[in-house]
């Protein structure tokens, strides 16, 4: 079903205060008034309707905190009507139908999707037009998104920044008797802490670490998938070091089971059978959760001891407008609304979104007023940081992606070695991009 919403309508009419001027005189002020010696007013701008496309279901109360109060406060003229995208309404069938929105939310890993389509407004005039003070924002995203812009475009705007973080299960480690993970730990020191808490109790297997998946693993190391001719190349020594780390979490006796990690998520979050689960931002899933029993915490990602204080290639959720929108005056102003300090620092202290501002009052207020956050160590998203994305992403990076995950499933039993799974990941690779550029 559509997810729809119409911001609730504000006033419309902008005043501008004047004061006729004393009669008599040298006539001095004259200016200001028209012939009939009234005052002139600024006409109130018309009413706009933008038409917005996310890419993932947002709830009602982040759409208020992070969207509709922001517009209201600011550009009252302006009403945001938000869709959903499903399987068979979504930014691929509205090209194909010609009805393509005026603003779209996307993350990192569609970026290259909608440049391909040609739905990606590149935002450097309104940028200027508006004065909009790009310092205001992390450089890491920035860079991040200039990364797909060969000629310096500003593709898109982030309005939230995801971020990875090990989320702990403190019952079970109580129940064990083990210490809880800290801030700062490598993956070596996780995966021994994982030993200790992987263990049968009263008929049950727990699991003591998540395996995630591959990718997630390599992305503190900022990989390229393929060289400079588009052809695949993972047999490297970066992807390498995330094989090894992969095999270690899958090879703890205990760890894993016949569905191959495919129910981790849920695992954690509601049978609470897995104790250290490490992975992207999950707040907005602990309300159910800790009302289902789990008493949770976080600390910093596993970093490799070569790249101490990263926790992966930088993340964003994007606001995108379109060429073909008719009001891309306006879709900006949506985007510097909810960009605004005021916005940011509100809903950073709601803890609905990680603010992609540098601002540190907007940082260290994040989750202050949360009921689900507080007394969580949520400052630990934080102290480690993102790095730009690899310096050559690729419109087939999410074909390289899932065949980068799904082959280091046969780590499983250990199934087949490293070398051979990156060779035989290769060729498959290769394959998949040569029937997708054939169509």
């Amino acid at each position: 079903m559509l997810y729809k919403r119409i911001m609730p309508a504000a006033a419309l009419a902008v005043m501008v205060a004047a004061t006729a001027a004393c009669g008599g005189g040298s006539g001095q002020g004259g200016g200001q008034q028209n012939q009939g010696g009234e005052a002139k007013k600024e006409a109130p701008p018309e009413p706009v309707t933008i038409e917005l496309l996310a890419g993932w279901k947002i709830t009602d109360e982040d759409l208020d905190q992070i969207f509709y109060k922001p517009l209201a406060a600011k550009y009252p003229h302006i009403k945001l009507n938000i869709t959903t995208a499903t399987s068979t309404n979504n930014i691929t069938t509205m090209v194909a139908a010609g009805t393509v929105p005026d603003m779209v939310i996307m993350g990192t890993a569609n970026f290259q999707q909608l440049l391909d389509l040609g739905v990606a407004l590149d935002l450097n005039e309104q940028i200027k037009l508006q004065n909009f003070d790009m310092n205001r924002l992390d450089p890491v995203i920035v860079q991040t998104i200039k990364a797909f812009g060969k000629k310096g475009e500003i593709f898109a705007m982030p309005y939230g920044l995801n971020y990875d973080a090990l989320y702990y299960n403190k019952s079970l480690f109580d129940r064990f008797a083990v210490a809880y993970p800290t801030d700062g730990m490598t993956w070596d020191a996780v995966i021994e802490l994982g030993k200790k808490v992987t263990r049968t109790d009263g008929g049950v297997q727990y699991r003591g670490l998540a395996s995630s998946n591959l990718v997630r693993i390599a992305s503190p190391l900022a990989l390229n998938r393929f060289d400079s001719s588009g052809k695949a190349a993972i047999n490297t020594e970066g992807f390498k070091k995330a094989y090894q780390i992969y095999q270690s979490i899958v090879s703890i006796p205990g760890n894993t089971n016949e569905k191959k990690n495919s129910d981790e998520l849920n695992a954690f979050l509601y049978d609470k059978t897995i104790s250290m689960y490490p992975f992207i931002g999950l707040f907005h899933r602990m309300a159910e959760a800790a009302k289902g029993g789990l008493d949770w915490d976080l600390v910093t990602y596993p970093v490799f001891p070569d790249k101490p204080g990263v926790y992966g290639e930088a993340d964003a959720y994007y606001l995108f407008v379109t060429p073909s929108s008719k009001h891309q005056k306006e879709a900006f102003q949506v985007i510097s609304a909810v960009l605004s300090k005021e916005a940011q620092l509100a809903s950073s202290k709601k803890g609905s979104v990680v603010t992609p501002l540098v601002d540190k009052e907007v940082r260290d207020s994040f989750g202050k007023e949360s009921e689900v956050l507080k007394g969580k160590n949520v400052q630990a998203i934080f102290k480690n940081r993102p790095v730009p994305i690899h310096s050559n992403p690729s419109k087939y990076d999410a074909i390289a992606d899932a065949q980068l995950n799904s082959g280091a499933l046969q780590l499983f039993g250990n199934a087949k070695d490293i070398n051979t799974i990156i060779r035989e990941t290769e060729e498959a690779i290769n394959k998949k991009v040569a029937e997708q550029a054939g169509k």
